[in-house]
């Protein structure tokens, strides 16, 4: 499969040789406002990054997309610079977070559901005597593992409460608001991004986190609405995966802004283990696993992979650790699926803006940058330009195991990653 592109486009400049663009920094910017702080989200680009492509590639009215959207970064922002916005993950958390956070409840509503919704949360209203939720045996068995007794049936009270919820707007802002209390109601390292105990942490109560949580999603999302009440903006979010976008998305997109999972970087099912055991209601998680682009154990597609660069990563690999070497052609495999995807939605001389890292694997150069243009450019795409921008700010672990190349806890210091990345602009041919 690998001889099969050898006739690909193939760029002859190292990115990496580029000067850095201290324009793209935005050091100490505030990226915490409005709801872009309602819940905590690993790896995200900051807001300032994302509308300054959104304003310098498009025009108001139009469709922006993020194929991986995360935590609904970039939709936001196009929503408040008047953009309409389309979002995609595989993430269930990332689904939540992204609606909740772009399409914000009207605030009398939201008081009145609220007002009613937490006088159950009182031991003089009941909730002591709430029949707690019963999840399947092994999620339990998992739960067990990471959240003390008490709070764990006081998250199944409350969970109950909340599934119960007519309004659906309202149940998923409170959805959103119970999973990022878990890791703090839990045993969870909150310094760690990786699963990680500690058991001598005091564990908080599980009620007035809750509380303490949606009192400030509502502060957030009333100025969010304020934001937005002239706007004729909307955002869309789909749960679903990018390598068949065509066949789920019926609008024509202007801008597709993304900033891709990385290569074996991420178990992103790890990193929400908690909250998707609640949200998807299973113990095992390794089916959600599979989907996953980047995770090691997603199978391989066998397709032709158009960047010669890809194939001397590959090849390069094989000779020190084919496992890995297998997970990185099955990474480069999944992204040029969903590449093919994404032009399949894109307008003729719309622009696709994609922020990603360079890294190493077992000492080889692992060029995603350089690689993802290759594989544009080989569908007819200009490659217009390429930012090589400091990530001061970005919140995103800096830590790598050298051995098995993913990000590892806190208490290891071994080799910084990412002091930069670069941003790619590739246009579509009329």
């Amino acid at each position: 499969m690998l001889e099969s592109a050898v006739n690909s486009k193939h760029l002859t400049a190292d990115f990496e040789s580029l000067d850095l663009d201290m324009s793209w920094a935005f050091e100490g910017a505030d990226t915490r406002y409005l709801t872009h702080d309602i819940h905590r989200y690993p790896a995200k680009f900051i807001p300032q990054l994302a509308r300054r492509i959104i304003l310098e590639h498009s025009k108001e009215g139009q469709v922006i997309m993020d194929p991986f959207c995360g935590s609904g970064t970039a939709l936001l922002e196009a929503r408040l610079v008047g953009r309409n916005a389309i979002g995609v993950d595989l993430n269930p958390v990332a689904y939540y977070v992204s609606k909740v956070k772009t399409n914000p409840i009207n605030p009398e509503k939201l008081k009145d559901m609220w007002d009613e919704f937490s006088q159950k949360l009182s031991p003089l209203f009941g909730f002591d005597k709430v029949e707690p939720y019963e999840l399947p045996k092994e999620a339990m068995e998992i739960l067990k593992e990471w959240i003390p007794e008490r709070q764990l049936l006081d998250m199944r009270r409350l969970f109950s409460l909340i599934i119960d919820v007519e309004d659906e707007e309202f149940r998923n802002f409170l959805l959103v608001a119970f999973s990022n209390i878990q890791k703090n109601c839990s045993w969870w390292l909150m310094k760690s991004v990786k699963p990680t105990r500690d058991f001598k942490k005091k564990v908080p109560d599980v009620v007035p986190t809750f509380i303490a949580q949606v009192k400030k999603m509502i502060e957030r999302n009333n100025q969010l609405w304020n934001s937005l009440k002239d706007s004729k903006t909307w955002v869309k979010v789909f749960m679903d995966d990018t390598r068949r976008l065509s066949s789920f998305i019926k609008e024509r997109v202007n801008l597709i802004l993304f900033s891709p999972p990385y290569v074996t970087s991420y178990e992103y099912v790890d990193v929400h283990k908690l909250s998707i055991i609640w949200l998807e209601q299973v113990g095992d998680l390794r089916h959600i696993k599979r989907k996953f682009i980047g995770s090691m154990s997603s199978k391989p597609k066998n397709v032709k992979i158009k960047s010669t660069t890809a194939i001397e990563i590959i090849k390069k690999l094989e000779k020190k650790d084919k496992r890995l070497s297998k997970a990185v052609r099955t990474y480069f495999e999944d992204m040029q699926i969903s590449f093919k995807e994404m032009d399949k939605v894109l307008e003729p001389n719309g622009v696709v803006a994609i922020v990603i890292g360079n890294t190493k694997l077992k000492g080889v150069e692992i060029k995603n940058a350089e690689v993802f243009a290759e594989m544009f450019m080989d569908m007819g795409y200009k490659l217009e330009n390429v930012i090589k921008r400091p990530i001061p700010s970005k919140n995103i672990p800096t830590v790598r195991d050298p051995k098995t190349g993913k990000f590892t806890s806190v208490k290891n210091h071994h080799v910084k990653v990412y002091p930069h990345e670069f941003i790619l602009f590739l246009r579509k041919e009329e």
